[in-house]
């Protein structure tokens, strides 16, 4: 997965430049991109990049997603994952929506060799104004996953239930908030993520978030719960 990166990445950079240039495109999207380095008594660099690209036409509404993470501490790695996001959705009601959400998540230290899941169900738009934006969605499908110690696999039916919230608190600042939840027989993924966001100018931007990562069982000797605070740069396009 890590050398598949930045081949997925030259791939999407056309569609960047177009979504770009035509001010009426149906593609827009943002990249954040999060670095730092400290040196001294330890040593610590945390590398996080995030793109995504969304594709609107008439009711129908693509989302793609592609995030990195690496992080190590006195040359050593403490974190590494690498997440692929697919969302599509139909608006068949004026407050309703059908979807279908797809992840696979590569992280080396959950105690998970991958993660892959995809789910289908309805969505609403509990509100939906100028400023504020608040989406709940339940659902059901199938995950599949890998233990990276014993291999062993396991394939479950799970539920989904998420909740995307944006509030535009000023002019140039925008809190977010998104929560994710799947649940099967074997274990329990949760994601939550919250965001501030700020607009230097109508495309660079400032963002702080604060991410944690939990998974009822995981094997021995991993940890359940992941977090990441991360403040850099967004564009928007």
């Amino acid at each position: 997965m890590k050398k598949m990166l930045p081949v997925i990445l030259i791939s999407l950079s056309p569609l960047v430049f177009a979504a770009d240039e035509a001010g009426d495109s149906p593609w827009s999207g943002e990249g954040d991109l999060a670095f730092s380095k400290s040196s001294g008594n330890s040593e610590n660099e945390t590398l996080l990049a995030k793109l995504m690209l969304s594709y609107k036409r008439e009711r129908w509404t693509h989302v793609g997603n592609i995030e990195a993470i690496n992080a190590s501490e006195d040359e050593t790695r403490s974190a590494e994952a690498y997440t692929l996001r697919g969302k599509s959705s139909f608006e068949f009601r004026e407050r309703y929506y059908g979807y279908g959400n797809g992840r696979y998540e590569d992280n080396r230290f959950s105690g998970y060799e991958y993660q892959a899941s995809f789910t289908a169900g309805l969505g609403m738009h509990v509100i939906d104004t100028e400023r504020t934006v608040w989406d709940v969605e339940t659902g059901a499908g199938y995950r599949r996953s890998e233990e990276q110690d014993t291999d062993a696999t396991f394939n479950e039916a799970i539920f989904r239930a998420a909740s995307i919230y944006r509030h535009q608190l000023t002019e140039t600042t925008r809190l977010e908030n998104t929560l994710g939840v799947e649940s099967g027989a074997d274990n329990t993924f949760a994601e939550g993520v919250l965001g501030l966001r700020v607009s230097i100018n109508s495309r660079l931007g400032l963002r702080v978030a604060y991410t944690v990562k939990h998974n009822t069982d995981v094997p021995a000797d991993s940890k359940n719960t992941d977090t990441l605070t991360s403040v850099g740069l967004t564009y928007s396009f």
